[in-house]
């Protein structure tokens, strides 16, 4: 009797995860025969249910981009970097579909040194940072012990200075992590979905209007007043528009 209890157990637990595969594979085939529709719908059916990947956020948005819907396109590849930024392939579709948006943006100017500490603390996710402080951690931990146990003084040195590298690369990986994260935490960005946008100077629709935004734009969202949020844009220039017209890349 048990035997058969297991046995249904095994088929509900097996069917349970085969099928997001299948409806995974069913949007992959989908794609390559060109019907991108309805591969967006099996993509989307599965973040419903509360499937989450790179793999799927980068798939959706290739979906989108093949049906010229650059600010889904956008949106999706921006989700896809947020779980993997070392992703390659990711960033240079996504700035294909960023060189197709009709609002053309120039960053505002960074010093070589904030960029470059900005490209190495999101080399790897901030797990993956912190699975590399933990085994430096390990490791560091496994020299001291040979430290104690060396018998010569050229052995005792050599372990010490072993031990002491991956301390530092291990303190260097732990703050690299907790700075991506407390950037994530501190950033709030959002992608514009409507064409035209009127871009105020304040949140309400009295006041004049400062520039104007197009589908697909990235910006960096503030504080909100009604129905109004406050946007910047990667040049510096600041206003507020309908909260509505926006969708954000929550972390």
């Amino acid at each position: 009797m048990n035997y058969y209890l297991y046995l249904f157990i095994g088929l509900i637990c097996y069917t349970g995860i085969s099928q997001p595969e299948d409806t995974f594979e069913k949007a992959n085939d989908a794609f390559a025969d060109d019907k991108f529709p309805e591969a967006v719908q099996l993509y989307t059916s599965l973040l419903d249910e509360g499937l989450v990947s790179t793999e799927l956020y980068f798939n959706l948005g290739n979906a989108y981009f093949k049906q010229n819907d650059l600010a889904n396109a956008i949106f999706h590849y921006e989700k896809a970097l947020q779980l993997n930024p070392a992703d390659q392939e990711v960033r240079e579709n996504l700035e294909i579909a960023n060189t197709q948006t009709i609002d053309k943006i120039e960053n505002a100017p960074e010093s070589n040194l904030n960029m470059m500490v900005y490209t190495t603390t999101h080399l790897l996710k901030v797990n993956t940072w912190a699975w590399v402080s933990v085994i430096l951690s390990l490791s560091f931990g496994f020299f001291m012990v040979l430290y104690f146990k060396s018998g010569t003084t050229r052995e005792k040195r050599s372990t010490f200075l072993i031990a002491i590298l991956f301390l530092v690369f291990g303190v260097t990986s732990l703050l690299f992590g907790r700075f991506q994260d407390q950037f994530l935490e501190e950033q709030s960005f959002a992608i514009i979905f409507e064409d035209q946008v009127q871009v105020r100077v304040e949140p309400n629709t009295r006041s004049d209007v400062n520039f104007q935004m197009n589908k697909g734009t990235k910006v960096s969202t503030g504080s909100t007043f009604r129905e109004f949020t406050q946007i910047e844009l990667s040049d510096g220039s600041k206003g507020w528009v309908k909260t509505l017209i926006l969708k954000k890349l929550y972390h």
